[in-house]
């Protein structure tokens, strides 16, 4: 968008026009996401979380053999996917029977892009998007008009689990250029009133902005915030450094698109004063996996299937997600590596719900450092949150001798700090690999507005040749 002749029309518009731009763009928004299909869904969901396991699972083997005969009869490259290995739809009868199709890949949908649409789907229910790019080119997908609602409904399933409203008022923060990056000046936010949603740009919190922010929100008085967990971390951190408590504190903070790490989900319950509700989603539309109220990850089964393979040299706890949607007819992805990975869990939830659980979810594949003597680092979150004196920290790693260490200094930073930051670091990652720190005034972020706090280029996995894979 930000590249349009619309967008450039956009930015030079009077702020007032802006949020008129932006409302009338919720008009729309609303009835793309909130129509009948969102509620139908929406009404099917909050009965079907209750179902046992045997029920979920049967769901999902009448989705899946739905999908598995349209991908065959209406999608050129599943037909020749299917041929070459010598099935039919009868051979896909349920989730077990999925490794017997290969792992669909990034590259394998920019190569064949136009043969994995369906040709049979109707041009006037397809929706042209793309992906974020985190981690390189974005990637095209087309979708079908339902698909969004249904995510959205799965969304929102999560979200009243927390007592929140369709309705409500909220405010997020995230990616979206709807402040012109050409400017700096205030307000960092525009108005969304169908939608009853303010967005502030994430690009626009700087150390400089964030006090002018800060005195916005004291202003309003909302159901929840939502957005990146790294922008509402650097929002909760600067309320804590500065013994500021906001008047009106959202009663949920809902989180997504980023992996929320344990320090941030602390920092922000507390400087908020606030629930953290986190969920996990992506832009393919083709999986999802949601906290309950007990604050356990669920998967959700409706949805689609998602597989957690092995992973070469980790814990057998430690899987890749691989993910097949149920409600992509126009271009269904089934078995789409996303590139993620989740760490297992074996307990039951005391919510009721008996949809398998998930420990946590570890975030990209590439968020590893590795070590010239073979060791596997993630999640080094825990050598952050203890170290008052900064704000924020983002590992590097472009060769596997050496990682860069880029720091957002908070103020008394001293070199004692550094020492006693680097001597931590090398308890885990030991003394093979070389440290080095760059000190900046901001981490930048994705062009998307995401934060990645492990950058690597090193880290490259093979699927075991051989066990057992879990699937929901």
């Amino acid at each position: 968008m930000a590249d349009s002749r619309a967008f450039r029309i956009y930015s030079k518009l009077p702020i007032w026009a802006q949020n008129v731009a932006c409302s009338h763009a919720g008009i729309k928004m609303r009835r793309s996401r909130y129509n009948n299909t969102f509620h139908k869904a929406l009404r099917f969901l909050e009965q079907s979380q209750w179902w046992s396991l045997k029920e979920l699972r049967s769901y999902q083997n009448e989705q899946l053999q739905r999908i598995v005969k349209h991908a065959y009869d209406t999608v050129p490259y599943y037909r020749e996917i299917f041929d070459e290995r010598k099935l039919t739809p009868k051979d896909i009868r349920t989730v077990d029977d999925l490794s017997k199709l290969p792992i669909l890949k990034k590259q394998t949908i920019r190569r064949h892009f136009r043969d994995l649409q369906s040709k049979e789907w109707p041009r006037k229910r397809v929706v042209y998007g793309h992906t974020g790019g985190t981690t390189g080119t974005a990637l095209s997908l087309v979708s079908d008009v339902d698909t969004q609602p249904w995510q959205w409904a799965i969304w929102w399933r999560h979200r009243q689990r927390f007592g929140l409203k369709l309705n409500d008022s909220f405010i997020v923060f995230a990616g979206r250029s709807v402040v012109p990056l050409s400017t700096m000046d205030p307000p960092f936010w525009r108005r969304n009133l169908p939608m009853h949603q303010t967005y502030v740009s994430v690009h626009h919190m700087t150390k400089q902005n964030m006090p002018i922010l800060v005195s916005y929100l004291q202003k309003r008085q909302v159901a929840y915030y939502s957005g990146y967990p790294s922008a509402l971390y650097l929002l909760a951190s600067y309320l804590l450094q500065n013994g500021i408590v906001l008047k009106h504190p959202p009663r949920v903070t809902v989180t997504g698109a980023e992996t929320v790490l344990p320090h941030q989900r602390l920092t922000i319950e507390q400087a908020l004063q606030t629930e953290l509700a986190d969920q996990y989603g992506a832009s393919e539309q083709c999986s999802n996996i949601s906290e309950c109220e007990k604050h356990t990850y669920h998967v959700d089964m409706e949805f689609g299937v998602v597989e957690f393979l092995p992973l070469e040299g980790m814990p057998s706890n430690v899987r890749r997600i691989v993910c097949t949607g149920f409600r992509n007819m126009a271009m269904p992805l089934i078995r789409y590596n996303i590139g993620d990975i989740a760490t297992l869990s074996e307990l039951p939830c005391s919510c009721g719900r008996q949809s398998p659980t998930v420990e946590k979810i570890d975030g990209r594949i590439e968020s590893y450092i590795i070590t010239p003597d073979g060791r596997q680092m993630g999640r080094l979150d825990f050598l952050f949150k203890d170290s008052a004196k900064i704000e924020e920290a983002q590992l590097i790693q472009n060769e596997l001798s050496s990682v860069t260490v880029k720091i957002v200094r908070s103020p008394g930073y001293t070199s004692r700090d550094e020492e006693s930051f680097l001597a931590g670091m090398r308890r885990y990652l030991g003394n093979e690999i070389g440290i080095q720190f760059e000190y900046l005034q901001a981490i930048p972020r994705e062009a998307n507005g995401k934060f990645r706090q492990i950058v690597s280029r090193v880290f490259r996995d093979q699927y075991l040749p051989s066990g057992t894979n879990e699937a929901f």
